[in-house]
């Protein structure tokens, strides 16, 4: 008769039994727990890019100095491009390089969502720091950009004038002339003793001979270099007790030795 094979069933020590049933009801747990997770997940981005609730409705920009009507200019085109759509789905850096693009005075943008349906433009506008007179009147700020003709009106009334230099709108001041007279206002400002006189503005049509203007109509020649120390040197003809400005037309103080002219 042939032996039959029989197989004994093992069976665990009751610690180990007790482990394999805590073990088995975590992963029951572990999984209804991701399944719950993944339905919420699944259901909350169906709402989210589906519901009307998140659709684009309104654009906003906030930037000081900002005209209204250049706000309301930027708010439309952008709405104009993407009312309706969701605004999970608007493409932020797109909407900043855009804007940053079309308008020359903005010099830094942040683009971000404002639930349930805004958008919001935080701009940083360029701040201009004198006029160019050409055919019209350019604003330019510190980097050389030429900002719109008509930008910050309120802000350019006290701002000096700079004449002799070729400009574009929306494009860098490269003329060689402007740069000088650039850094000529940054060491005008650097000097306290000028904040008595008030800059009104300078004639850089030639760098050699370029000069400057003071409210009481004193012209200074200063050229194009070494500002510091000419600046310094006119500082100190200025404060001299027998100084009578109302009867000097300029003070020259490009060489060593400052010559004065009288009216």
């Amino acid at each position: 008769m042939a032996r039959q094979n029989r197989q004994k069933k093992i069976k665990l020590p009751d610690f180990m039994e007790d482990a394999k049933e805590s073990f088995l009801r975590r992963a029951a747990a572990a999984a209804v727990m991701a399944v719950f997770v993944a339905a919420v997940f699944f259901l909350a981005q169906a709402f989210l890019y589906r519901s009307d609730y998140f659709k684009l409705r309104v654009v906003e920009t906030r930037a000081a100095f900002l005209d209204q009507r250049a706000a309301s200019v930027i708010n439309n085109q952008i709405l104009s491009l993407y009312k309706g759509q969701n605004i999970f789905k608007i493409p932020l850096k797109v909407i900043a390089q855009y804007v940053r693009t079309s308008y020359a005075d903005v010099k830094e943008i942040a683009v971000r969502i404002a639930l349930p349906d805004r958008i919001v433009m935080e701009v940083k506008l360029r701040r201009p720091i004198a006029i160019v007179r050409n055919i019209r009147y350019y604003p330019i700020d510190e980097e050389g950009v030429v900002l719109p003709p008509v930008a910050l009106i309120d802000m350019t009334k006290d701002l000096p004038i700079i004449d002799g230099v070729d400009l574009k709108y929306g494009r860098k001041g490269n003329p060689r002339n402007l740069k000088f007279a650039m850094e000529l206002i940054k060491n005008i400002k650097q000097s306290r003793f000028m904040s008595n006189y008030g800059l009104v503005s300078i004639n850089a049509a030639d760098p050699r001979s370029m000069s400057f203007y003071l409210s009481n109509g004193l012209e200074v020649k200063i050229g194009s270099e070494n500002f510091s120390q000419r600046l310094e040197a006119l500082s100190k003809t200025l404060k001299d007790p027998r100084l009578v400005i109302d009867k000097i037309k300029y003070i020259d103080v490009r060489f060593e030795d400052v010559a004065i002219g009288p009216k």
